[in-house]
């Protein structure tokens, strides 16, 4: 049971929260909510709470017509596309990834860099997630924030996530070492901050043409 709570207050929660909203231009009301995500409405209520104080969404009163106090509605708050957003400093990681080449090998610099990188995405209440599948969706939630379109699929014991639509693609073929091995350095600094029983093996720039490839496996199967 403590697990489950736990997990119920974590990031992947709130992320679903946070979906169910933008996919629902006229708000929503919390027990609506919770009927769409499958949480109790209580742990809905903790996850608006803090997106609300994050600004990625907002509250209103709706007029209910019925005596007493109005039902709370909550709707997602419009941004930029995090891709966008990201390419807009495509500038910026082209002089920084030059100058990271220039100082030579710093393959293991350059990948805790990403691993502090994922922590960060991971928040302050991360940890304890035990399920396979709650990771793989919490590494893929944090994927598309950065500016991917992540897809997943089993081969064997193993899960590979095709990174497709790389936000600094222009960079990573200029400077394939650097920007590669801090997306690999992101995952596994955001599983490793969160307990996950994943581990990232190794990251295949530009396996296919749309992207590069992650392959995971369990921690158990790892050590087989």
């Amino acid at each position: 049971m403590a697990t489950q709570d736990r997990d119920s207050r974590g990031p992947r929660s709130r992320s679903q929260v946070l979906r169910a909203l933008r996919g629902a231009p006229d708000g929503l009301a919390a027990r609506e909510i919770a009927g769409l995500v499958g949480l109790h409405v209580n742990s809905v209520r903790f996850h608006l709470g803090r997106l609300v104080s994050d600004g990625l969404v907002e509250r209103a009163t709706a007029p209910s017509g019925v005596p007493g106090r109005p039902a709370l509605r909550f709707t997602a708050v419009a941004r930029p596309s995090s891709r966008d957003a990201a390419r807009d400093f495509r500038s910026l990681a082209e002089v920084l990834a030059a100058l990271v080449a220039d100082l030579g090998p710093s393959g293991a610099l350059t990948e805790q860099a990403g691993r502090a990188w994922g922590q960060s995405l991971a928040g302050p209440d991360a940890g304890g997630i035990t399920d396979s599948e709650a990771a793989l969706t919490l590494l893929v939630d944090a994927l598309e924030e950065v500016g991917f379109d992540p897809g997943t699929r089993t081969v064997g014991e193993r899960i590979e996530v095709l990174q497709q639509h790389c936000p600094f693609l222009e960079v990573a073929e200029a400077h394939r070492d650097v920007v590669c091995t801090v997306h690999l350095g992101l995952m596994r600094g955001l599983l490793e901050r969160t307990d996950a029983p994943l581990l990232v093996e190794r990251l295949v720039p530009f396996a296919t043409p749309q992207g590069c490839i992650a392959e995971l496996r369990h921690r158990d199967a790892s050590r087989s």
